[in-house]
């Protein structure tokens, strides 16, 4: 008997044991769904940029070479890459709110967004709405457009995209230094000398 009830009480615990790691998993399960992280990837090159931030667009378009432009005015094209890597891919790390209230958007610096919509030859590729910076500086709160789902995602791209087209135009190659009046005068110097010599 006493063997019997051994293993019935160990079969208790180990019930009791599975019980609450079903608890957990559906528990980490639900969070998931909650929360999850996904991760958006353009499906194209990208030719097209157009940057809305408080009613100031900034379009930037690829021609024909291939050269990144705004207007007129030719870009570095490493700088415009380097700015479309902050979102390409866009990683976000959980939901932090599915609430579409005023309040809930100006929490999250969405009432006045950056909107950002990046295409390839008239397809969409991303169309985002750029919520504030977190508090640590490293993080941004992100809607994609058209949904009400607020996320948050690696990056400060707040930072990133309040861009200004003088910040993706080439730098400036130097100027040659000017030679010094002693380099001159030396040069001057030796030149003279050489007439000087008879042979």
């Amino acid at each position: 008997m006493n063997i019997n009830f051994n293993i019935s009480k160990r079969t208790k615990i180990l019930a009791c044991v599975a019980a609450a790691l079903a608890v957990v998993c559906a528990a980490q399960f639900l969070l998931g769904l909650r929360s999850p992280q996904k991760t958006f990837k353009l499906k194209g090159a990208p030719d097209y940029i157009s940057v809305e931030n408080l009613g100031n667009a900034t379009i930037l378009q690829k021609n024909d070479a291939g050269e990144w432009l705004c207007e007129t005015e030719l870009l570095d094209t490493n700088k415009v890459e380097v700015l479309l890597s902050s979102v390409n891919p866009l990683k976000t790390l959980g939901v932090t709110s599915r609430s579409a209230s005023e309040a809930t958007l100006e929490r999250y610096g969405l009432d006045k967004p950056i909107v950002l919509r990046v295409r390839s030859k008239d397809k969409p590729l991303l169309s985002i709405l750029i919520g504030k910076d977190s508090a640590s500086g490293s993080q941004s709160y992100v809607q994609l457009e058209g949904k009400k789902e607020i996320y948050l995602t690696r990056g400060n791209l707040r930072t990133a995209w309040e861009i200004k087209v003088d910040m993706l135009k080439p730098d400036p190659k130097p100027e040659p230094a000017p030679e010094s009046e002693n380099s001159q005068g030396q040069e001057e110097a030796a030149d003279s000398g050489e007439a000087g010599k008879t042979i």
